[in-house]
């Protein structure tokens, strides 16, 4: 009997437990105790192998491309808080993180290594130290950075280069002023009259930069930067040759210009020292003779004085003037090409390269009235009216082109398009006309 309540017993313990296990399951359960995502048996492998939870925010999730793309280290994820890595952009390879890395020390060691030396260059130029502005130039021009060669194109480097250059052989000279100043004087000024008001003399002094001995070296260096940085159309805003032609161009225009008319200057003050022989009329005599009674009357036309000077005005206008063709001529071949044919600066200095041509065409006052003369005079005028027209196209198509004229040649453009030398013949051979454009216009000299 009691075996029998044993074995009734046990099958109530079994009964019991039975329908405790069935009310167990029935009862939700904690979260860390299932699977609440419902993830797969091969998923849940993955997610042990790789350290993760079923409830972890997977890496895919905020991280594009992953696992080809890597989780950003622990050092740079302390800068921020943990709550907003969901909300961080995406985040750069390890690639471009590393080639940010390198382009932040190529600065820093930049800065470090040749912001001193571009100090002591600028600092001697602003001193007229020209031979220690040299030096400082020499040794950056040579410098490495990260063995690397220095790219002059930084900064405006190459332009230090280029003053440094066309400065060299400068001294310095102060004059102490009242007042406990100093004034720094340039190597080579010239003192100019200006008779132009009856009663008055004005005097203008010329002052150049730099010197004529330094135009071949010049010329070297900055063909030398033309090679060396071509220029690029996949890379049109940077640094190139499309920026070193016009330097070239425009320091080869000055430097005729300045030396066209210092000589000018010159010949002016040496013509006073002349004898004063010269001071006769050297004119032709009239062909009527029939009148003896005023031999002064027979003569005309400028004295030997006037007629030597202005030999010698043509001779350095003929210089300057077969420079400047040899300049137009070189632009014209370059500017047959893009991008040169739409260069704002290659247009605006063909059209000043033009007026310049167009002036020292004319020949100089005064007339003499001799038919070889005058007929010199015919060929120069037609000359400057076809150089004065290549200008205005240039002009034009530089404004075309997005560029910004000055106030001078804005109004001559927009004027009333009659012939320059039309109206009054007289005040164009003064050259009044391009009195607003003195830089480029050797006619008020002459």
């Amino acid at each position: 009997m009691s075996s029998q309540k044993r074995k009734r017993s046990a099958s109530a313990v079994s009964s019991g437990s039975s329908s405790a296990t069935n009310l167990h399951r029935s009862q939700p359960l904690p979260s860390d105790t299932i699977n609440p995502l419902s993830h797969s048996q091969s998923t849940l492998k993955q997610l042990s192998a790789a350290g993760l939870t079923e409830t972890d925010v997977l890496p895919s999730t905020y991280l594009p491309n992953f696992p080809h793309r890597p989780i950003r280290p622990a050092r740079r994820r302390s800068h921020g808080h943990a709550g907003e890595d969901d909300d961080l952009p995406p985040l750069p390879l390890s690639a471009e993180d590393d080639n940010a890395r390198r382009a932040r020390q190529m600065r820093g060691a930049q800065e470090q290594r040749l912001g001193v030396l571009t100090s002591v260059v600028l600092r001697a130029l602003e001193e007229d130290d020209i031979p220690r502005a040299r030096r400082a130039f020499g040794l950056l021009r040579r410098s490495e950075v990260r063995g690397k060669p220095v790219d002059l194109r930084r900064n405006g480097l190459w332009s230090l280069g280029a003053e440094v250059l066309m400065r060299a052989g400068e001294t310095r000279s102060r004059t102490v002023l009242p007042g406990g100043q100093q004034q720094q004087q340039e190597k080579e000024e010239i003192v100019v009259m200006d008779n132009n008001d009856v009663g008055a003399r004005n005097k203008t002094t010329l002052r150049r930069w730099g010197s004529p001995a330094n135009m071949p070296q010049l010329r070297v260096y900055l063909e030398g930067l033309i090679r060396q940085y071509p220029y690029n159309r996949l890379h049109p805003d940077s640094i190139s040759s499309l920026d070193f032609h016009p330097v070239l161009f425009s320091c080869e225009l000055y430097n005729t210009w300045i030396e066209h008319k210092l000589a000018l200057a010159t010949l002016d003050r040496a013509s006073e020292t002349w004898s004063d022989d010269l001071d006769m009329p050297g004119g032709r005599y009239s062909d009527d003779n029939d009148d003896d009674d005023d031999d002064d009357s027979r003569l005309f036309g400028p004295t030997i004085r006037d007629r030597r000077l202005r030999q010698e005005k043509k001779t350095l206008a003929h210089r300057a003037l077969a420079v400047m063709r040899d300049v137009a001529a070189r632009m014209d071949a370059l500017m047959e090409n893009a991008p040169y044919n739409r260069s704002v600066e290659m247009l605006r200095l063909r059209g000043m390269v033009a007026l310049y041509v167009g002036d020292l065409s004319v020949p100089p006052p005064p007339k003499t009235g001799d038919d070889e003369e005058e007929e010199e005079e015919e060929e120069g005028m037609r000359v400057r009216a076809e150089e004065r027209a290549r200008a205005r196209v240039c002009f034009v198509r530089m404004r075309e082109n997005g560029g910004r004229l000055d106030a001078f040649t804005e109004r001559w453009l927009d004027g009333s398009g009659e012939d320059d030398h039309g109206a009054n013949e007289e005040d164009d051979d003064l050259g009044s006309t391009w009195s607003s454009l003195p830089v480029f216009s050797s006619l008020p000299k002459r």
